[in-house]
């Protein structure tokens, strides 16, 4: 199909959208909830409703992990679930969701960078300069400006958790790349099932070390909104939505539109009535435009080698 096809298109803005809200919301439900108790329900939910997903669409027998593959399917439920959505809630609790949207667009840089180690040798030129950029325009937004406020607590240990939690992401994303045969619905439904035990084992954990709460039936009632939209649209919908419109508009021009989820959080902050200052603005323009540019010079590589 062309490439700029409008259905293609609108599923891509619908899934940004549903992408861009997850910071907010998350914060919301993180502050309701227990982050360890959260993070293990929310998985176990979700794989159970995509199981239903999964074997309408590619059937029964999908859901069944490949005992060969069983290792590697806990590790990366482990990453995602244990990893990034528990670092990311436990992060937003303690800073902005704006600015833990921005730390989380690191994912292709950290990739590119890990790739280069993985070959022992040095990241591209253009790969470091991006880096610098974006973790440039990472402090700026985190810390409005003042750098001195590096030194204090409080948002400061909420970054790095965000940040801690976009590796975890960075390494799901290297090994799902690693897992062939598996269609992007069925590898996360199965990672859903896999990794929620893992986080539900963390959470009973740290309860028994006093440093988690579980959660009581009605503390979900007054944030239900929130938790469908957690539950139901970040871990199922936007996967299909994605899956669509990378069909429809191919993967380079899914990937490049995608650099622009963390305006979502900005402009929900602004409706909210936040004042961004000069250096918040500057540095997530800044992130913006160095993920844009390594993302097209990423695509101009793939079609140098394509023809080559």
């Amino acid at each position: 199909m062309n490439g700029n096809s409008p259905k293609g298109l609108f599923w891509l803005g619908v899934t940004i959208l549903i992408w861009g809200a997850y910071m907010p919301v998350g914060k919301v439900v993180s502050q309701a909830i227990d982050p360890y108790w959260i993070t293990g329900i929310r998985y176990l939910f979700s794989g159970l409703f995509l199981v239903i997903i999964v074997s309408a669409i590619e059937g029964p027998q999908a859901i069944i992990p490949p005992r060969k593959d069983l290792a590697a399917l806990i590790l990366l439920g482990a990453l995602g679930s244990a990893g990034f959505g528990l670092f990311s809630y436990l992060g937003v609790r303690l800073t902005r969701p704006e600015h833990a949207a921005a730390i989380t667009v690191l994912t292709p840089i950290n990739v590119a960078i890990w790739r280069s180690f993985q070959a022992r040798a040095l990241p591209p030129r253009n790969v470091v300069l991006a880096a610098i950029a974006v973790v440039g325009g990472a402090l700026l937004v985190v810390t409005r400006g003042d750098l001195t406020t590096l030194a204090s607590g409080g948002s400061m240990v909420g970054n790095l958790l965000v940040f801690i939690s976009s590796l975890c992401w960075t390494f799901y994303t290297i090994k799902a790349q690693s897992m062939v045969g598996y269609s992007a619905l069925r590898l996360t439904t199965l990672t859903c099932l896999l990794g929620a035990p893992v986080g539900l084992a963390l959470a009973v954990l740290m309860t028994g070390l006093g440093q988690a709460i579980p959660p009581h039936f009605a503390d979900f009632l007054p944030i239900w909104p929130q938790i469908v939209y957690l539950f139901i649209f970040v871990s199922a919908v936007s996967i299909i939505t994605w899956n669509m419109a990378v069909r429809l508009v191919g993967a380079q021009t899914a990937t490049l539109v995608s650099t622009f989820t963390p305006v979502i959080p900005f402009t929900w902050a602004a409706y909210g009535g936040r004042i961004f200052t000069y250096w918040e603005i500057v540095g997530v323009v800044v992130i913006m435009v160095a993920i844009l540019t390594h993302n097209l010079n990423e695509q101009r590589k793939a079609r140098a080698m394509a023809s080559a």
